[in-house]
C-alpha cells in the first residue's frame, strides 16, 4: 500500500530515534490495552502485552473525564514497562469523516488545499483541527475517473491534546495518534485483499463498522451496541460472576442446547441488533454505488474486538446475513503461521486488534 506522512505527527513531533521500541496503546471507555512488538534475529516477537480495566467515569464516550485517575494508571504502566515512546489510538466516534473529490494534484498540494477549505467538509475551523487524509483511487489507472477520491479524517485539536497530555504527564513521549478504525483494519484485513470487506469491531461499550475496498478504508461509523449486554446475559442466566464470563463465552456461547435456551434467546436479542445494524451499513454503502452495486457487493465480513470471541457468533451471523462471516486474525500481516506462531492465543488477540494494528505500523515503518 502507498505510504505517506501522518499529519497527526504535527501535534507531537516524533523524535529522530523511531527505531526505538514503541508501546502501542488502545484506550476505550472500559479498558486500556497495550502491546509492543520487536524484531529479533529476523523474526517478529511479542515483547510484552497487557491490559487494565478502567473504572466507570474515567472515560465516557471517548472523552477523558477524570484525567488524574488516568494519569495515575499510566504512571503505573510506565513504572512496570519502562518503554517511553507510545502510539495511541483515538476513538472513531470523536472523528469527523468526510468524502472529498479533488482535481489531480500532489499530496502536499492536497494538504495545503484542505488547510484552507477544511470548514467546507467538517464542522471545526482548520485552526482548531488536526486532520489527515487518504487518497482512495489512482485516476491514471481508472479511465472512468479524472479526479481524486479522498477520505478526510479530522479531530478537534483540543481532543487530541487531551490524550497527549495524560501520556506526557505519566512520563511517556507520544509519537503518533491514529483513529482506531485504521488500526484494527491494518491488523485483520490481509494486506493484499482487494475485495469489498466489512470489518466489525465488537466492543464492550460500542461497535464500529468499517468498509474496506481495495485495501483502503472507505467509510466507518460507530454505534452504541455494547458487549456489556452479553456479559449481563451470562451473569443472569448462568448465575456466574465476571471472572468466569470469558470462558463461558468461548465454551457455551451461542451454541443452543437444552440447558441454555434462555441464555441463547437473551444473547440472540443482542446479536440481532448487530445483524440489523450490519444490514443498515451495507445498504448505506451500496446506496452510494447505484448502477454499480454488483462490483460494490460486500464479499466477506470480518469480526474483531473483545466481544467477537463469543462461540458460534460468526456462524450465527453468516446464516442470518447470508454472507461469509469469520473471526479476524490480527496476526495475518505479521506471521506466516508456517514458520512462526505468536505467543498470544488468536482469540485473546482479537481484543488487541487495534493495538496490534498500531504496532504493525511502527514495526514495519508504515505511515499509511
Amino acid at each position: 500500500m502507498e505510504s505517506r506522512k501522518n499529519f497527526f505527527f504535527d501535534i507531537f513531533p516524533p523524535p529522530d530515534y523511531l527505531n526505538m521500541p514503541v508501546l502501542c496503546v488502545d484506550i476505550s471507555d472500559k479498558s486500556l490495552k497495550f502491546i509492543e512488538l520487536e524484531r529479533k534475529k529476523g523474526k517478529v516477537l511479542v515483547r510484552r502485552f497487557g491490559g487494565y480495566s478502567l473504572s466507570d467515569g474515567i472515560i465516557e464516550r471517548g472523552e477523558i473525564k477524570q484525567k488524574d485517575k488516568l494519569v495515575d494508571l499510566l504512571k503505573m504502566v510506565k513504572k512496570k514497562i519502562k518503554t517511553t515512546l507510545v502510539s495511541v489510538s483515538l476513538p472513531e466516534e470523536k472523528a469527523f469523516l468526510s468524502a472529498v473529490n479533488f482535481p489531480q494534484m500532489t499530496k502536499d498540494k492536497i494538504k495545503e488545499a484542505l488547510s484552507f477549505q477544511l470548514e467546507e467538509y467538517v464542522p471545526i475551523p482548520s485552526t482548531e483541527a488536526v486532520f489527515d487524509f487518504d487518497v482512495l483511487n489512482n485516476p491514471s489507472l481508472e479511465n472512468k475517473q479524472d479526479f481524486l477520491r479522498i477520505n478526510l479524517t479530522a479531530f478537534s485539536r483540543i481532543f487530541v491534546e487531551s490524550y497527549g497530555d495524560v501520556f506526557v504527564e505519566a512520563g511517556f513521549i507520544p509519537i503518533s495518534f491514529e483513529m482506531e478504525v485504521n488500526s484494527f483494519i491494518r491488523a485483520v484485513v490481509p494486506e493484499k485483499e482487494i475485495d469489498n470487506i466489512m470489518v466489525i469491531d465488537f466492543g464492550r461499550t460500542r461497535t464500529a463498522f468499517a468498509v474496506v475496498s481495495g485495501g483502503k478504508m472507505q467509510f466507518a461509523t460507530t454505534v452504541s451496541i455494547a458487549g456489556e449486554e452479553i456479559e449481563k446475559a451470562f451473569i443472569l442466566h448462568l448465575k456466574t460472576d465476571k471472572t468466569q464470563i470469558e470462558s463461558a463465552k468461548r465454551e457455551i456461547g451461542m451454541v443452543k442446547n437444552k440447558g441454555n435456551k434462555e441464555l441463547f434467546e437473551a444473547l440472540k436479542v443482542v446479536i440481532l441488533v448487530i445483524k440489523n445494524e450490519t444490514i443498515k451499513q451495507i445498504a448505506y454503502w451500496l446506496s452510494h454505488h447505484e448502477g454499480n452495486q454488483k462490483d460494490a457487493k460486500i464479499t466477506k465480513i470480518i469480526l474483531c474486538g473483545g466481544e467477537s470471541t463469543l462461540s458460534g457468533l460468526p456462524e450465527f451471523l453468516s446464516y442470518e446475513l447470508k454472507t461469509k462471516v469469520e473471526l479476524g486474525n490480527p496476526w495475518v500481516n505479521i506471521f506466516s503461521f508456517e514458520k512462526d506462531i505468536p505467543s498470544m492465543d488468536r482469540r485473546d488477540s482479537l481484543a488487541y486488534s487495534t493495538a496490534i494494528g498500531l504496532a504493525i505500523k511502527h514495526l514495519f515503518n508504515q505511515t499509511k
